[in-house]
C-alpha cells in the first residue's frame, strides 16, 4: 500500500503530513535535524508501506535531497510557484501546506522539480559563480569610468582601449598621485583597480576548472562544433540539461529554458505573448549572445535571422530569440543522434521550412 508524505521544512522544524488512502491523516512535528527526518521516514514504512515524500524546492533542497532519498520508495522535490492556484487559500500553516503536498502527490498532480546528480548541481553552482563573477567585473569597470570621467578623463591618454596594458598602468600612475588627481579620487581608484585585479583572478581560476570539466564531457564536442558557440554557453546548456531524453520533444526542451512564447487562449481568441522566460536564465542569456555570433559565421542561421527580420530594424531582438531557439532545437537532435554540426543539411532544412 502507497503512503505519501508532505515535507514542510524550515531551519528550525519539519512538520510532516502522512496521508493513506481510507485512513486519518497523521502529522508530525521533528526538530531540523536529517537524522530524525531520515529515522521517521523509515519507521513509516512498517505494515508493508511504499512511502513516497516530497518538499519543497529551497537553496537546500539538494542537500535534503541526498541525505534523505534512500529512507523512502520514492522522493520528489515540489515546485509550488508551477501551481500556486491549487495552493492558494484563506488559511496557511505548516500543517496545512504538508498536507496539500501529500493530497496532490497522492492524486498525480504534484509540480516537480527535477533534481540532478550531486556532480551536476556542483558543475551548475560554479558556472552560476563564474557568471556573477563577470558581472561584478563589469561593474567595477564601469564604476572605474565613472570616476575618471568625472575627474575630466574621458578617455585613456594613450590612443587605445581602457583596458590594455598601457592603459592600466596609467591608471595605476594616477592612482599613485604621479599624475594630477585629487587624494579622494586616487583612493577610490586605487581600491577599484585592486578590485578588479582580483575579480578577474578569480574568475581566471574559475574558468581554468570549468574548462577542464567541460572537456571531460561527451557533449562537448558535439556544442562546440555548431559555429559561434563557445565554451561558456556549451557547459550551461550540457549542465543544465543534463539528460537529455527526459525531453521528450524540442518544445518542452526549448520550454525549459524559457524561450518559447506565454500563451493566453479562451474560447475562439488565441494570443501569443513575450518569451516565459522561466529556467536558467544563465542559459538564456549565453544562447542570446552566441546567437550574434552565430549569424555570423552560419550562413544558413544568417539567412534565417533575415527572413525573420523582413527589413524591419524593431524586429531584431525578436529574430535574435527565434535563433537562439533555432540553436535549441540544433543542440538537442546533435545530443540525440551524436552527430556534429552540418551546415548543409540545416541550410536544407530551413529552406524546406521557409
Amino acid at each position: 500500500m502507497n503512503k505519501y508524505i508532505g515535507l514542510d521544512i524550515d531551519d528550525k522544524k519539519i512538520v510532516a503530513c502522512a496521508v493513506v488512502a481510507g485512513m486519518e491523516d497523521t502529522y508530525a512535528t521533528i526538530p531540523f535535524c536529517l537524522d530524525e527526518l531520515r529515522k521517521y521516514l523509515i519507521s513509516q514504512k512498517k505494515g508493508n508501506f511504499k512511502v513516497h515524500a516530497a518538499f519543497e524546492i529551497s537553496g537546500m533542497a539538494g542537500f535534503i535531497y541526498d541525505q534523505i532519498v534512500d529512507s523512502v520508495t520514492e522522493l520528489q522535490v515540489v515546485n509550488p510557484s508551477k501551481a500556486t492556484w491549487i495552493y492558494r487559500t484563506n488559511k496557511k500553516n505548516d500543517k496545512i501546506d504538508a498536507r496539500k503536498m501529500a493530497i496532490l502527490y497522492q492524486i498525480g498532480e504534484l509540480p516537480t522539480v527535477y533534481m540532478p546528480s550531486k556532480d551536476v548541481r556542483n558543475w551548475r553552482r560554479l558556472i552560476l559563480h563564474r557568471q556573477k563573477t563577470v558581472n561584478k567585473i563589469t561593474r567595477t569597470k564601469n564604476q572605474i569610468r565613472a570616476l575618471l570621467k568625472s575627474q575630466g578623463y574621458f578617455k585613456p591618454v594613450q590612443s587605445c582601449g581602457f583596458w590594455t596594458k598601457k592603459s592600466r598602468l596609467w591608471m595605476q600612475e594616477l592612482a599613485a598621485g604621479q599624475r594630477d588627481f585629487d587624494i579622494f579620487s586616487r583612493v577610490q581608484l586605487d581600491n577599484l583597480l585592486n578590485e578588479l585585479e582580483m575579480l578577474e583572478k578569480n574568475r581566471d581560476g574559475v574558468t581554468e576548472v570549468l574548462d577542464e570539466i567541460l572537456v571531460n564531457n561527451s557533449g562537448a564536442e558535439l556544442m562546440l562544433s555548431i559555429p559561434g558557440i563557445g565554451p561558456r554557453t556549451a557547459e550551461a546548456v550540457l549542465a543544465y540539461t543534463d539528460k537529455i531524453d527526459r525531453f521528450s520533444n524540442g518544445k518542452k526542451y526549448c520550454a525549459y529554458f524559457g524561450l518559447t512564447p506565454r500563451l493566453d487562449e479562451s474560447g475562439s481568441m488565441r494570443r501569443l505573448g513575450h518569451i516565459s522566460k522561466t529556467g536558467p536564465a544563465v542559459v538564456r542569456w549565453a544562447l542570446c549572445e552566441a546567437s550574434w555570433r552565430a549569424i555570423r559565421y552560419s550562413p544558413a542561421l544568417r539567412r534565417f535571422y533575415e527572413r525573420i527580420v523582413g527589413g524591419m530594424a524593431g524586429r531584431k531582438k525578436i529574430a535574435i530569440i527565434a535563433v537562439a531557439r533555432k540553436l535549441l532545437m540544433i543542440m538537442r537532435a546533435m545530443l540525440k543522434t551524436g552527430e556534429t554540426f552540418n551546415e548543409k543539411y540545416l541550410s536544407e532544412q530551413l529552406e524546406v521550412a521557409a
